[in-house]
């Protein structure tokens, strides 16, 4: 009796790894056939590879970047305005979001203003927060925050209303507290949102970094995309916008993987 639920559950876990193997397969294998493709068709002369690029040669650019001080500077300073802003939209997005979701006459005060924010979009307000906090990493830290802190209020604010009210009637009969109920219960149902939201605010986050980097900065990963497209330097500017995907690919996936450890946790 005993053998048969482990024997189950190894055969579960072996179906989940053998699917994930096969995913990561036939994404391998895309990317490896789309790569040889933009190898090839410049050589066979089906594409310009002045506009279009090779692999081989955004590697060869790739060699000349790296090493210069002026890449890491740019790193640094989008890494930043990035991890400033985006701290920012967890630290203030979270708590006014459980607190949305907790006490209703709050949510209708401040609901119109978070829908109307919510449904602009962020870069539209980039040349007015030009004009509140100049072109320096001030602007860049604002609309990291901007477009990160949105997604995660609504979230966590769904979150919290998502909540079952049997758990919450079921936790007060055994005479919990407000207290307790928020933190016991509300809290802990609530936080895969809560993640969701913070993997949907970190890409906006990131893409709001670098176009505003693009259109107003003298430095960063984004202007220096901006300065490679103006003089036609493909190879240069696919590398930084590469970098660039590769960054938010990764964040995105660790949270992604956080996510999905904590669904898996609550069942």
């Amino acid at each position: 009796m005993s053998t048969k639920p482990s024997s189950l559950t190894v055969n579960s876990m072996s179906r989940r790894i053998s699917s994930s193997n096969y995913r990561g397969l036939i994404s391998t294998l895309s990317v490896l056939v789309f790569l040889a493709i933009r190898e090839i068709a410049p050589r066979a002369g089906l594409a310009d590879a002045t506009y279009t690029s090779q692999p081989s040669r955004v590697i060869a650019a790739s060699l000349e970047i790296v090493p210069s001080a002026g890449f890491l500077h740019d790193v640094s300073v989008s890494l930043s305005e990035f991890a400033i802003g985006f701290a920012l939209a967890i630290g203030i997005g979270v708590p006014l979001g459980l607190l949305l979701g907790r006490f209703p006459v709050l949510r209708y005060l401040l609901d119109p203003p978070i829908m109307a924010i919510y449904a602009t979009p962020h870069l539209a307000l980039l040349p007015i927060l030009v004009v509140w906090l100049g072109i320096g990493m001030q602007s860049k830290i604002a609309v990291a925050f901007v477009g990160g802190v949105i997604p995660i209020l609504v979230n966590t604010m769904a979150g919290v209303r998502g909540v079952e009210r049997a758990w919450v009637a079921a936790a007060r009969s055994f005479c919990a507290g407000e207290w307790d109920v928020f933190v016991k219960v509300i809290l802990p149902a609530s936080l895969p949102a809560v993640i969701m939201g913070i993997r949907l605010g970190l890409s906006r986050a990131v893409l709001g970094v670098v176009v505003a980097e693009m259109y107003q900065s003298q430095a960063g990963v984004g202007n220096e995309i901006m300065r490679y497209g103006s003089e036609f330097r493909t190879d240069y500017l696919l590398f930084d916008a590469l970098l660039v995907s590769l960054f938010g690919f990764a964040a995105t996936s660790a949270v992604r993987a956080l996510e999905e450890r904590l669904w898996t946790a609550g069942k």
